[in-house]
């Protein structure tokens, strides 16, 4: 019984693929692009909202000097809640306790980081190629 069902599972008539469909069912080995931005949406002195395609939560681009691009999540360290940028790219605040963060190394302020949280947002590693900032 058992080579009735061996024959069962065998197709005669079924050729191997060829090394053009192989080719073309293999998935690629190289990641998926992750370009969040292009640098002339970051303007000197400005920031640029997106989200990380990491983890799926919205974070920010800014450009504190020519050619310096750094990025941080918006996930507050205390609560979690969404930090919002101040429009003049100066630094973070939460709305749901008050907690405002540094804009050049995301630390929390003195006030903050004595009654709240002493943890900076987390910083998001970005890559430059041309005018394209993508998320590593």
């Amino acid at each position: 019984m058992a080579i009735v069902g061996l024959a069962a599972c065998s197709s005669s008539d079924s050729a191997a693929p060829t090394e053009e469909e192989l080719a073309t069912s293999v998935p690629s080995s190289a990641p998926a692009s992750k370009v969040v931005a292009k640098t002339s949406d970051v303007p000197v002195g400005s920031v640029f909202k997106f989200t990380d395609p990491n983890s799926g939560i919205p974070a920010y681009i800014l450009q504190p000097a020519a050619g310096t691009f750094i990025a941080y999540s918006s996930k507050c360290t205390h609560q979690g809640c969404i930090v919002e940028a101040y429009p003049d790219a100066s630094g973070f605040a939460c709305a749901c306790h008050g907690a405002k963060y540094d804009s050049v190394n995301g630390a929390p302020d003195e006030a903050t980081s004595k009654s709240l949280t002493a943890t900076p947002l987390a910083k998001i590693a970005l890559t430059i190629e041309g005018d394209q900032i993508s998320v590593a």
